[in-house]
């Protein structure tokens, strides 16, 4: 068997040919070869001797992508192997976390594309990993490698797909008849049920609406919006529109409201909405100054205390809402870089940016922003290393950057295993 792995090696990445070659040349000098004298020729053993667990080992470490689209294709064995459940939730926990990205594909369509984002060094370089798919609809967010988006074709109606296998799932229109063009939604994980559930929040009036995909006979269900009445609320409601949350971690999300106090929050487990309150900053916050990401597993609250300064807050407990501030981002501590490709002669192309007209718009990892300058300018800040560095994305519009980390889940693998 191993010598079929040349004729698929230029189908895998160059991390995963190393790999395989690793593991051959370790098994082929401390497993015994069981060569054995037939007719004057030496007989090798094959592949297929080598223990099950050996091959587990070496497979789960393979991309999802990569170990989908090609390690099926060796021989039945793999096959099997790779439709294991504790493959497929093993080979989750190995694979590396990114950024999707996803924008319109033209201003004459409602089609996306999206790509996967990987930010690689303290040069912070990138690179862009397609999935071959381009006519889907709008991404709405993330949960385990599944993906909410909005059906390419049918307006009003929600899907949750896997990029890798594409495999899919459309959902009832909700009671609201929605359009799903202003509102918020999320796709979440009720881990004491292992189940996944579409959380929708169209108007606050009309409440929650939730979709238990772990049901077989599954319809949206009502609760109770977070206010009694109109008068609790922080905004105009004519003037407001509601969108997707941030996820943390795939079960609490949590929703911006126009509020100089709380954001809106809700335990996916427990579908009961909340406030959860803003950090004390010592002085009153500017409700139109800060955003929300998700930061290596909390929850970051960003606020542009002034030009020069971006305070970084994150939420470390969320049942008591004990903030910390994690990090400030000060102008004369910088170390600003620009990438060859966008270097030019004008002072006003070197020059440091207002920090007050750069919104954070998501993280990689825990230490990495992704900040966009109110003229589209996007930029990457590492909080370790204080670096900033001004990049030009491969895309027409990048419009949205969800936290993302490919896998062979399916909305039932965790149900059933």
């Amino acid at each position: 068997m191993w010598e079929e792995i040349p004729e698929i090696l230029d189908d895998f990445m160059d991390e995963e040919v190393e790999t395989l070659k690793n593991i051959k040349a370790r098994y082929e000098k401390n497993i015994a070869r069981k060569d054995v004298e037939k007719g004057g020729e030496m007989e090798r053993a094959s592949l297929t001797d080598l223990p099950e667990g050996i091959i587990f080992d070496i497979l789960v470490k393979v991309p999802p992508g990569d170990v989908y689209k090609n390690g099926r294709l060796v021989c039945r064995a793999w096959r099997e192997i790779i439709s294991r459940d504790d493959f497929v939730a093993q080979n989750f926990i190995e694979s590396k976390g990114g950024l999707l990205v996803g924008g319109p594909t033209s201003h004459k369509n409602q089609y996306f594309e999206v790509k996967l984002m990987e930010i690689e060094g303290t040069q912070l370089d990138y690179k862009l990993l397609d999935f071959g798919l381009c006519r889907m609809g709008c991404a709405r967010s993330s949960c385990n490698g599944l993906l909410l988006v909005n059906h390419p074709k049918q307006k009003g109606l929600l899907q949750v797909m896997n990029l890798i296998t594409t495999v899919g799932l459309t959902l009832p229109k909700c009671p609201s008849g929605c359009p799903h063009k202003a509102c918020g939604s999320a796709l979440g994980f009720d881990p004491n049920k292992k189940e996944y559930k579409v959380v929708h929040m169209y108007a606050d009036a009309f409440g929650f609406e939730i979709f238990n995909l772990g049901c077989p006979d599954a319809t949206w269900k009502r609760i109770p919006g977070p206010w009694n009445g109109l008068q609790e609320r922080p905004f105009n409601f004519e003037n407001f529109s509601w969108s997707d949350p941030v996820s943390v971690n795939g079960r609490v999300l949590h929703w911006y409201v126009a509020s100089d106090k709380y954001i809106i929050s809700m335990d996916v487990s427990e579908e009961i909405s909340i406030k959860t309150y803003l950090p004390y900053t010592g002085e009153e916050i500017e409700k139109d100054r800060y955003t929300l990401v998700e930061l290596g597993g909390d929850l970051s609250f960003v606020y542009s205390l002034s030009d020069i300064q971006v305070d970084v807050w994150t939420l470390d407990d969320f049942r008591e809402q004990i903030w910390s501030k994690r990090h400030s981002i000060q102008l004369e501590l910088i170390n600003y870089m620009m990438p060859e490709n966008l270097l030019q002669s004008t002072k006003y192309t070197i020059a440091l940016p207002n920090l007050s007209k750069l919104v954070t718009v998501a993280s990689e990892g825990a230490d990495i922003l992704i900040l966009k300058h109110d003229n589209s300018c996007l930029y990457m800040y590492d909080m370790r290393h204080r670096v900033l560095k001004k990049f030009k994305m491969n895309m027409k519009s990048p419009m949205r950057f969800i936290p993302h980390r490919s896998s062979l889940l399916h909305w039932k693998t965790l149900k059933d295993s």
